[in-house]
């Protein structure tokens, strides 16, 4: 008989291959790490300025042009500060000054912003700038106007009633 092939059958004759593919793959992606730590972002564009936003929304509430500034200024996130105001005033009867006063003094201005709104759209006569200050204080105020809400429909409570309780309820109950 003859001599057999000498050809594996194996799939071993494949690992080189697939070695020598890992170490290029890994190789681009160590390098395109790299470029992506040393290469600086680009800075903001004129048309996506937040601040820029920011001021030219809160002029547009009628806040004047130096608390406008300031305040655009001051703000870790100035388009959600102005969209607070703008949205508060728009859908309530509060007028833009006592909105950004309570837009600056919370972590979570657009929260504060709804939280504000559904109180005075879904209760009954409600005092609008209790409204504003307890979902101010409220560490979350979608589940303040939530509480507020439910409690004024179902045990007919009034919005100030509703919100004096929520605002009182712990903050971990058992």
């Amino acid at each position: 008989m003859g001599k057999q092939s000498s050809v594996k059958s194996s799939p071993d004759y494949k690992r080189p291959l697939l070695s020598t593919l890992f170490r290029f793959c890994a190789s681009q992606l160590a390098i395109a790490g790299i470029l992506a730590m040393v290469i600086p972002p680009k800075p903001a564009t004129a048309g996506s300025n937040e601040f820029k936003t920011c001021a030219a929304e809160l002029l547009r509430a009628n806040i004047s042009r130096n608390l406008a500034a300031d305040v655009c200024a001051e703000a870790l996130y100035p388009e959600d500060l102005s969209l607070c105001v703008l949205k508060i005033r728009a859908q309530t009867p509060i007028i833009a000054d006592q909105a950004l006063y309570g837009c600056q003094r919370v972590r979570r201005p657009l929260e504060l912003a709804s939280c504000v709104v559904d109180i005075n759209k879904h209760t009954q006569n409600p005092d609008v700038l209790l409204a504003l200050d307890r979902c101010r204080r409220s560490l979350l105020p979608l589940r303040f106007s939530e509480c507020v809400i439910g409690l004024s429909r179902e045990i007919d409570f009034s919005s100030t009633e509703a919100q004096e309780t929520c605002i009182a309820a712990e903050d971990f109950p058992y």
